[in-house]
C-alpha cells in the first residue's frame, strides 16, 4: 500500500506522469486493487483519455461492486463521452451504495438541468441537502433551481440557508434579492441587495449587481445613487429626496450609537467657532436647525434660542428628534424648499452633516441667504475636497456624500450675498481608521439698510 499511498500523494500535487507510473506499478502487482483502478481512472479523464479512464474504472467496479467512488467517477467520464442516460445510471448506483454521498447527487442535478429534466435534477439537489443540511453551496443550488423552476417560497427558504451559513454569498444575496421581488416583498429585496452592494464596494460585480437591482426596480433610489457614487453614472448635482429618506429613515434607530464610533464632532465643532465668534449666546434668536436627525444640536443650539426649529427629510429621524426634545417646531421638508417659504426669519441657521448630501450649493446658498434676517448668521459642515479631485469645485464620492473645495465655498457665499468670516479646517470624523477632513463654514447675513 506504500506504492499507492505515494501515488496518490504524487496525483494530489498535480505530478500526473510520475503517479501514472506509481498506480501501473501497483496495479502490475495487484491488477484488481480497486483504489488504484479507481485513481488511475481519474487520472486519464485529466488527462483527456476518457477511454482509457472508463476501461480503469469498469475494472474497479468488477472488482469492487458497491465501491461507489468508482461509479461517481465513471458517471463523470460518461458525461464527457455524452453518454447521459449511462451516466445517469452510474450516478444512481453512487447515490444508493454511499449514504453520504454528495457530490455525486450534485453532479447529477446538474446533469439533468442541462438536460431540462428540471423535477429529477431538483429531487438530486434536495436529496444533497438532506444529506447536508447546513451546506451554504448546496442550498444555493438548490434555491437557485427552485427559483428557476417557479417555486418562489421554497427557493427562499433555501437561500436563507445558505446565507444563514454564508452572509456574504454573492449569488445568494442577488438571487434573494430577485426572489423576495418576486414574492412582492420590495422591501426586503431592497435590504437584501442593499447589503450585498455594500459588501461588494466599487467592484465589477457591485456594477452588475446594480445593474441587475435596476433592472428590476428602475427608479430605487438607493441603486441609482450608488452607481452616481461607485462608476461616475448620472451623476447628479445633489442626492435625491428618496436617497436621502430612505437612507435615513433605515439609519435612524442605530445612527447616534454609529456615529460615536466613528468619533463624529461636527456639531461640537460647529459649536465651537459659534461660541469662539459670537460668545455664549443670549437666548434671544430664533434659530433653525438645518438637517436636524436625531436633534444632536439641539442642546449645543439652545443657548442662542428664544426659539428653535427643526427640519429634516428623514420623518424617522424626526421622531428621534422629537423623542429628545428641545425644540419648539419639528417639520419633515426638504431643505431648500423649507428656507425658500421662510423669508427673513431666522437670526441663525446651523446645518451639520446635511450639505455634504449636496454637490452643488447654488440653489441651497441663495435660499439660506434668503430665509436669514439681516446680520443673521449661517454655520454649516462640509467633508473637504481638493481641487484636482473637483473640477467643479464639489465631487461626489463612493460614500454616497459630496465634498467641497474651500475655493468652491467661497464663491457660493459671496454669489448668495453672505460674508464669509470663517472656513475652519476639520477633522469630522474617523472612518476605516482614517481621517475624514472637513471645514467648518460661518457666514454672515450683512445688514443693507
Amino acid at each position: 500500500m506504500a506504492l499507492l499511498a505515494q501515488a496518490m500523494s504524487l496525483h494530489g500535487q498535480g505530478n500526473l506522469p510520475e503517479a501514472q507510473r506509481y498506480y501501473e506499478r501497483v496495479l502490475q502487482s495487484q491488477p484488481d486493487q480497486p483504489e488504484a483502478l479507481n485513481y488511475a481512472g481519474i487520472l486519464q479523464q485529466q488527462r483527456g483519455q476518457s477511454t482509457q479512464a472508463e476501461h480503469l474504472l469498469r475494472r474497479a467496479i468488477r472488482a469492487a461492486p458497491t465501491y461507489a467512488a468508482a461509479h461517481a467517477n465513471l458517471g463523470n467520464v460518461l458525461i464527457v463521452q455524452k453518454r447521459y442516460e449511462e451516466a445517469i445510471a452510474a450516478y444512481h448506483q453512487a447515490i444508493i451504495l454511499r449514504p453520504d454521498e454528495v457530490e455525486a447527487c450534485l453532479n447529477l442535478g446538474a446533469l439533468l438541468k442541462v438536460l431540462n429534466r428540471l423535477p429529477e435534477a431538483l429531487d438530486a439537489y434536495r436529496l444533497a441537502s438532506e444529506r447536508r443540511p447546513h451546506d451554504p453551496e448546496i442550498h444555493y443550488r438548490l434555491g437557485a433551481l427552485l427559483a428557476e423552476s417557479g417555486q418562489i417560497e421554497q427557493a427562499r427558504r433555501a437561500l436563507a440557508v445558505t446565507l444563514e451559513g454564508n452572509s456574504a454569498h454573492q449569488g445568494a444575496l442577488l438571487l434573494m434579492g430577485t426572489v423576495l421581488h418576486g414574492l412582492g416583498e420590495i422591501e426586503e429585496a431592497r435590504a437584501v441587495l442593499g447589503n450585498a452592494v455594500f459588501q461588494l464596494g466599487g467592484t465589477e460585480n457591485a456594477l452588475a449587481l446594480l445593474q441587475h437591482w435596476l433592472r428590476l426596480m428602475p427608479d430605487d433610489p438607493v441603486a441609482q445613487h450608488r452607481l452616481a457614487a461607485w462608476f461616475g453614472q448620472d451623476r447628479p448635482a445633489r442626492a435625491s429626496d428618496a436617497y436621502v429618506t430612505d437612507l435615513f429613515d433605515r439609519y435612524a434607530d442605530q445612527f447616534d450609537q454609529h456615529l460615536q464610533k466613528l468619533g463624529y464632532r461636527a456639531p461640537w465643532l460647529i459649536a465651537e467657532r459659534l461660541t469662539e465668534r459670537l460668545g455664549p449666546g443670549s437666548g434671544e434668536w430664533a434659530v433653525l436647525d438645518a438637517g436636524c436627525g436625531t436633534g444632536l444640536c439641539a442642546p449645543l443650539l439652545k443657548p442662542y434660542a428664544r426659539r428653535l426649529a427643526g427640519v429634516d427629510l428623514s420623518p424617522r429621524m424626526v421622531d428621534k428628534a422629537r423623542e429628545r426634545g428641545g425644540y419648539d417646531e419639528l417639520v419633515v421638508a426638504e431643505l431648500t424648499a423649507f428656507l425658500r417659504e421662510r423669508p427673513e426669519t431666522y437670526d441663525l441657521i446651523v446645518s451639520a452633516d446635511t450639505v455634504v448630501y449636496f454637490g452643488d450649493l447654488s440653489e441651497l446658498g441663495a435660499a439660506a441667504a434668503g430665509a436669514l434676517r439681516p446680520n443673521g448668521w449661517l454655520a454649516f459642515s462640509v467633508e473637504r475636497a481638493e481641487p484636482e479631485n473637483a473640477p467643479e469645485g464639489h465631487c461626489l464620492n463612493k460614500s454616497g456624500r459630496y465634498s467641497h473645495t474651500a475655493d468652491y465655498l467661497d464663491q457660493i457665499l459671496l454669489k448668495s450675498g453672505l460674508s464669509a468670516a470663517a472656513v475652519t479646517p476639520v477633522t469630522l470624523r474617523q472612518e476605516g481608521e482614517q481621517p475624514v477632513l472637513g471645514y467648518v463654514v460661518l457666514a454672515r447675513k450683512p445688514n443693507l439698510d
